[in-house]
């Protein structure tokens, strides 16, 4: 698979993680549970989600939210698209709209954006015709969201697991909320409540040795015990939903040439951009 992985611009840093444009080389992908929103469009070709007992033809652009379990794709050979992921808060800062809408959905571009400016957005990406063009198209994009002046949602600052792991009164008079009022808008912010995006927090900082390390160095134990799991065996079951498979056989899989985890084989440049 061929991809470039771009941080973006400082001024949309404190809301997107960061912006790919990338081509696939195999026909199947598979994509870890996410706390993220994502927006994506598909610049040719095409993918298809593939469920338990059906197939669903994407949209060429949708938006994603976060979910708790893995989905599975099928994609044409030689499909482009360009990916951005948003920080928590930093779809709703952009868009003006609550994350928990997407939760566990793909919704088309032009269902949740005007069918006019998704329909100007995707004309401005599809013209262009380098990785640096589509970065530029997709980047004056939200720039212009952030600027239209739309009332926002109340936004919550960057939380770190320590204090996402904190009991939700303890967070709440920390930040001088209520405990209600720190749910309803981490609901809105975050895409889903409160209890599942630790899950989800915690998942994330097992990701980053797991995915940069090698397999035969990795100390399971350890690596769960500094992310807070209780054991070895909460961390794997964890990894089991989040993931569908075991740690083992995620890091060996991984590896392999036609792996459906190809999108999962990032260097060191790439690796914070995706876990910051």
């Amino acid at each position: 698979m061929m991809r470039h992985v771009i941080l973006p611009s400082p001024a949309l840093r404190p809301h997107v993680r960061n912006i790919m444009v990338g081509e696939f080389s195999s026909m199947g992908s598979h994509l870890p549970a996410t706390p993220d929103v994502q927006l994506v469009i598909y610049l040719q070709g095409r993918a298809s989600l593939i469920g338990e007992a059906s197939v669903e033809t994407m949209p060429q652009a949708f938006i994603t939210g976060p979910c708790l379990m893995p989905r599975r794709f099928s994609v044409d050979i030689g499909s482009r698209f360009v990916g951005i992921t948003f920080r928590p808060s930093g779809f709703s800062s952009c868009f003006g709209m609550p994350a928990n809408l997407f939760r566990d959905r793909i919704v088309a571009l032009c269902d949740a954006l005007s069918p006019g400016t998704a329909a100007r957005w995707m004309e401005e990406v599809f013209t262009a015709r380098q990785v640096h063009d589509v970065v530029d198209a997709a980047e004056s994009f939200l720039l212009r969201c952030l600027r239209d002046g739309r009332r926002r949602e109340p936004t919550l600052p960057r939380l770190g697991l320590e204090r996402l792991l904190m009991p939700a009164a303890d967070l709440a008079d920390g930040l001088s909320l209520g405990t209600r009022q720190l749910e309803r808008r981490f609901l809105v912010n975050y895409g889903m409540p409160l209890r599942d995006y630790r899950r989800l927090a915690r998942f994330s900082t097992v990701l980053a040795p797991l995915l940069s390390g090698s397999p035969a160095g990795m100390n399971m134990a350890r690596i769960a015990v500094d992310a807070h799991y209780v054991d070895q065996a909460h961390f794997i079951r964890d990894f089991r939903q989040f993931v569908g498979d075991t740690p083992g056989r995620f890091l060996k899989s991984r590896q392999e040439e036609d792996s459906i985890y190809r999108l999962w084989q990032f260097n060191a440049s790439e690796l914070p951009s995706f876990l910051d």
